[in-house]
């Protein structure tokens, strides 16, 4: 790079560089803080944080974009949350990720979901009447189960106090899951719903840093929740989903929404607080590690609610060192999880976690979202851990008493 000129006239330089004070790239130091924090950079590949700041600073656009780096890069953000500039890695490799040039390198299974989605609002294809059979087959088993009508799933109850946006997972793989929180709904007395045009909290327009289409995805939420005068909507275990909701509506749309936004683990602390949900404080007996998502830690300030919740159903949450705000991700970050092709070099990136959590010998671990506890099931099983993983919220409704 020694004959390489600043692009000034690169609106990826322009867009990088707009703050008047910190998170700019051109104040990056080369300091070299970020690469000794990456938990993916090892020798074996990988993004190389403080090459990528670099390439943004002198606004090599082309050099960036078609770099194998940002789709390497689990935009945990762990690697600046040190960075004496105030420089984000995520506002970085997104806007790389969503240049014209990066096209090329967009992982086609991410490509294909973004469109799936934004034709029927599910990444997954998942229509009105797909949504109307599960919810009625998941109705039959629970009305076997329970002779309380009000423990069946409700769908489309305008005005009803909560609306939940499930994972797409909810209504395919994990249907259990999906009843469980059916259950906490239940337990907390509270008029609830769901709906066939809300069936899936994920963003991936956010992880491809496509704006239009991270916006269009959000309106299809927005607009949907508000028709149905919604006070409360409730977010699955979902870290990316959550962080987008919760922090990026009015960037996005330009106005605040008009309902509430809370995820499925504070709604069920609320009212466990409130004396309407009860647990079963001895439901498990055991001590249980704590990993904190990336988008609901470090990029949300989520920290204490799973913990507090974990803490009233197990024996004992074991930390994981380090944790919160430098808590390591999951390996599974940033779309790796969601591109079809990545395994094998997940199980690279997550290599650090796994030692993390073998390290505290301990043979439970939770999560409140479902990508984190795909990627550490598949973790302790390629490492074999001998560790069982849960989602706060679903380790909460085993503890309910009826």
């Amino acid at each position: 790079m020694n004959n390489t000129a600043i692009n000034n006239n690169s609106n990826f330089f322009t867009i990088l560089n707009r703050h008047e004070r910190g998170d700019n790239a051109i104040d990056c130091l080369t300091c070299g803080i970020c690469l000794s924090r990456c938990s993916w950079y090892d020798g074996e590949g990988g993004p190389n944080p403080r090459k990528m700041v670099r390439m943004a600073q002198l606004g090599l656009d082309n050099l960036l974009a078609q770099s194998t780096m940002i789709w390497d890069c689990m935009i945990c953000n762990h690697c600046t949350t040190a960075c004496p500039m105030g420089i984000k890695m995520a506002d970085i490799v997104r806007i790389a990720r969503g240049l014209p040039q990066a096209e090329a390198i967009l992982p086609e299974s991410i490509s294909q979901g973004i469109k799936t989605r934004l034709e029927t609002g599910d990444v997954n294809g998942f229509t009105e009447d797909d949504f109307h059979e599960t919810i009625e087959f998941l109705n039959e088993e629970i009305a076997d189960e329970n002779d309380d009508p009000g423990a069946l799933i409700p769908s489309s109850i305008k005005g009803a106090k909560y609306l939940y946006l499930p994972n797409p997972r909810e209504l395919g793989a994990s249907l259990l899951h999906l009843k469980a929180m059916a259950r906490l709904f239940h337990a907390s007395g509270e008029t609830w719903t769901m709906s066939p045009r809300h069936t899936d909290v994920t963003n991936w327009g956010y992880f491809a840093g496509d704006h239009e289409a991270t916006k269009k995805m959000v309106l299809q939420i927005v607009e949907a929740t508000e028709e149905l005068e919604i006070e409360t909507l409730v977010l699955s275990e979902c870290g990316h989903g959550f962080f987008v909701l919760r922090n990026l509506i009015p960037e996005l749309v330009g106005r605040n929404p008009r309902f509430n936004i809370k995820s499925i683990v504070e709604f069920t602390l609320e009212h466990v607080k409130a004396g309407k949900i009860k647990l079963d404080p001895d439901a498990h007996p055991y001590p249980i590690m704590y990993h904190d998502p990336c988008n609901l830690g470090r990029k949300s300030g989520i920290f204490d609610p799973p913990r507090e919740l974990l803490s009233l159903v197990c024996k004992e949450i074991v930390e994981l060192n380090p944790n919160r705000e430098n808590g390591i991700c999951c390996g599974g970050g940033g779309g790796l999880l969601q591109d079809s092709a990545s395994t094998k070099k997940r199980m690279i990136s997550g290599r650090a976690k796994a030692d993390q959590m073998k390290n505290t010998g301990i043979k439970h671990i939770a999560a409140p979202c479902l990508s984190c506890h795909r990627q550490l099931g598949e973790l302790a099983k390629y490492y074999k851990l001998d560790i069982k993983v849960d989602t706060v919220a679903a380790l909460a409704e085993e503890a309910l008493i009826e």
